[in-house]
């Protein structure tokens, strides 16, 4: 379901930019190849006013990591899907910025662990567990950075800092084990891990952004 989202929130960005693209009496336009903690990807900037831009951006990236919970290592993908719109304000006329807006958040982790493994209160020799991690679809943003792609030369480089308000992640546990004989106790002792393994990560409801951007005003 998040994976029809992404492509939605992907292709209603991307239109914006090469709607506004064409829209030159609207101000100029910027598109820029960028890269930072929520992927590689492009942007496209509009100036509305001396002092204000809007922005559209698709960034996406997958890279293997792990996700330790009470010694069960789930080897895995982080899987990072953004696309958002922000509105860009600089309050002094200069390179500064304020930045705020929303973020389609497609970021997901899903891992496995396998081997002798403590679900819950007991111990399984040949056991298996699938874990998924997500955040809510929606996350607003706050931030500041350096740089105005519609200013100055052809070629220019902006730098954003800031923070996707991502929410509680949810969690889901599943997993087999090769005892047929505790599979009730199992389930049970399933849901005791991922009641856990939530627990543990509940304080990740913000994701930091930090990314620089490469823009050619047209």
């Amino acid at each position: 379901m998040k994976q029809r989202y992404w492509v939605g929130g992907s292709a209603l960005a991307l239109a914006l930019m090469l709607g506004t693209g064409t829209a030159q009496a609207a101000g100029p336009f910027a598109l820029g190849v960028k890269a930072g903690t929520t992927g590689l990807g492009v942007e496209g900037t509009l100036g509305m006013t001396d002092r204000v831009n809007l922005r559209a951006t698709v960034t996406g990236f997958d890279y293997s990591t792990d996700l330790e919970e009470d010694d069960i290592e789930y080897d895995g993908t982080l899987k990072l899907r953004s696309a958002g719109l922000l509105a860009d304000w600089y309050p002094f006329g200069g390179r500064f910025r304020l930045s705020a807006g929303g973020f389609y958040n497609g970021n997901e982790f899903s891992g496995s662990a396998r081997g002798e493994l403590d679900v819950g209160d007991n111990t399984y020799d040949d056991a298996r567990l699938d874990a998924e991690v997500d955040w809510r679809s929606f996350a607003p943003y706050l931030g500041i950075g350096w740089g105005n792609a519609v200013a100055g030369g052809r070629l220019t480089l902006t730098s954003d800092i800031g923070v996707l308000f991502t929410g509680s992640p949810s969690v889901s546990v599943d997993g087999t084990t090769g005892d047929a004989n505790v599979d009730d106790q199992f389930r049970d002792d399933l849901r005791e891990e991922e009641r856990s393994l939530e627990d543990d990560l509940d304080s990740v409801k913000y994701y930091p952004v930090i990314s620089i951007s490469l823009n050619y005003r047209f």
